[in-house]
């Protein structure tokens, strides 16, 4: 079984840091509308960390992820611009690897489980000096996309539906600074960390399998955005592309996990966002480690 310590998680001969950008507050209706403030309650009590009166109170985590000679960045959370959903923008990230022992330099990829505002908006940084006025913020690091992803959020009726400011400022220059890499299928990031398809939430979604000396974790991206979604796997979730894929997704990745008895890690799982499925009354739970 993964061993957790702290802020690392290690997983065979692989090690995980996880990191965070950050908490935001927000009213749960705003991404669960058809599902009223009360039915929350219940969960008050298991996940303490998760409530902050009758808001969420949502991690933007990230997986630092140190396989060999590679290292490979899950995400870049929301960065240090705007808003989310009402809450201003943490931006902590940056400060959060370094106080973790981890460098800019080092980072070989940058993994984009998908193109949401909440896990790209620290890919770049502002230049000045270069031509499309940005820098990748992790310089020697090739950035990692779904093509299917890609294709969606650079069409225009995408970047007009008030996305193109933030798009301008953390993916759309990824292409020009010659560092995007598209994927198409199953893609080996790292010796033993694997990438694969697992589209509902955006059309180019995709997770994570972590496998070392007979030892598994999954990263699920948004397959949940929170949680409770491990145990209300069927309720209405707004920032789905398509609710139907998004709810099979969600079936087929927990299933998976809780029958190979692997670590399910999450940016929106509370800190540091990884746990394992436990079973109570019949229910599947997500219980942090």
């Amino acid at each position: 079984m993964p061993s957790a310590n702290g802020h690392t998680l290690t997983i065979g001969d692989i090690t995980v840091v996880g990191a965070s950008d950050g908490r935001v507050a927000f009213d749960p209706r705003m991404l669960f509308p058809k599902t009223p403030l009360s039915v929350w309650e219940k969960y008050h009590d298991r996940f303490p960390e998760y409530f902050k009166g009758d808001s969420f109170f949502n991690n933007l985590g990230s997986f630092l992820i140190r396989s060999g000679e590679e290292s490979v960045l899950c995400d870049t959370g929301f960065g240090p611009h705007g808003n989310m959903l009402g809450s201003p923008a943490p931006g902590l990230l940056l400060d959060d690897l370094k106080a973790k022992g981890a460098s800019l330099e080092e980072v070989d990829s940058v993994f984009l489980t998908h193109l949401h505002g909440d896990h790209v908006g620290w890919n770049l940084g502002e230049d000045e000096e270069a031509a499309v006025g940005w820098k990748p913020t992790f310089p020697n690091a090739r950035y990692m996309v779904h093509e299917a992803d890609w294709a969606w959020f650079t069409q225009p009726e995408q970047l007009e539906a008030s996305r193109r400011a933030s798009a301008e400022r953390t993916y759309l220059p990824l292409e020009d600074l010659g560092v995007l890499h598209l994927m198409d299928g199953e893609t080996e990031l790292a010796p033993g960390v694997t990438a694969f398809p697992t589209p509902g939430h955006t059309p180019g979604h995709m997770s994570v399998l972590i496998a070392s000396n007979n030892e598994r974790a999954m990263i699920i991206g948004d397959i949940a955005g929170s949680p409770m979604q491990l145990t209300e796997t069927d309720w209405f979730y707004l920032p789905d592309w398509d609710q139907a894929m998004g709810r099979d997704a969600r079936y087929r990745i927990l299933d998976m996990a809780e029958q190979d008895d692997m670590v399910v890690m999450g940016s929106h799982l509370s800190p540091p966002g990884w746990g394992v499925i436990v079973r109570w009354e019949g229910k599947r739970y997500w219980q942090g480690l």
